[in-house]
């Protein structure tokens, strides 16, 4: 208790010296052993910083991004996502570097298989409003359009288009399973593509139609793209 009681009247400078006598005194695994039980509590807090400054560093730099259209397509998992969602976005002639698209082509489902995580995803990212269009075997879009999940594409569509695609038009979706773009990804021959009722970014979703469906007209000309 003394030598506590002594310790704690020492100047900042005599207990640095008398940590220095110590430590002289010890191997050196005494040496490691005792500068880490003195000193965890300070790394401690020093790591605690950093990872709150990193974590705040990484909110505002992720504050800075907005996703302006997300895709879903299902069973085209053979194609990539980022590079679609890439070129769609030149397409569009967006170039705001904090702009984000998203292809999600993470999601395989089949009739009468389906797996459950892959169909809870599939309802999450809908439910929670994510997602602007719809890419789906024609079981799964049926679901959908029963539940009025779509747009009727007479709104989304000129009458111009309307002709132009007549062959693969529906009253709530486009057959997608000839398309070009779409043929490296896999999708199924039977698949159609609806834009979500709740889309916050019908222009993208008008500009993604005429980018799936290959019919030359530029996104201006098409009232979808960014302006």
């Amino acid at each position: 208790m003394e030598q506590k009681r002594y310790e704690s009247d020492m100047t900042p400078k005599e207990k640095r010296e008398l940590e220095r006598k110590k430590l002289k005194q010890m191997t050196a695994g005494q040496k490691l052993e005792y500068i880490w039980a003195y000193y965890k509590p300070h790394m401690a807090v020093a790591l605690g910083i950093i990872l709150l400054i990193v974590f705040i560093g990484q909110m505002i730099y992720r504050s800075q991004f907005d996703t302006v259209f997300y895709a879903a397509i299902i069973n085209g998992t053979a194609g990539d996502g980022e590079v679609l969602a890439e070129d769609f976005k030149n397409y569009t002639g967006d170039t705001d570097k904090y702009h984000e698209y998203t292809i999600d082509n993470s999601m395989y489902l089949m009739k009468d298989q389906e797996d459950y995580q892959m169909v809870m995803k599939l309802s999450t990212i809908i439910g929670a409003q994510q997602v602007d269009v719809l890419i789906a075997p024609e079981y799964k879009f049926q679901e959908y359009v029963e539940q009025d999940g779509f747009y009727p594409m007479s709104e989304l569509l000129t009458d111009k288009q309307q002709e132009a695609y007549k062959d693969d038009l529906t009253g709530y979706g486009l057959h997608v399973g000839d398309s070009k773009v779409l043929q490296s990804f896999g999708v199924d021959e039977d698949s159609y593509m609806g834009v979500l009722v709740y889309s916050d970014h019908l222009d993208e979703a008008k500009s993604f139609i005429t980018y799936i469906m290959g019919d030359g007209n530029t996104p201006d000309e098409n009232e979808g793209g960014q302006k």
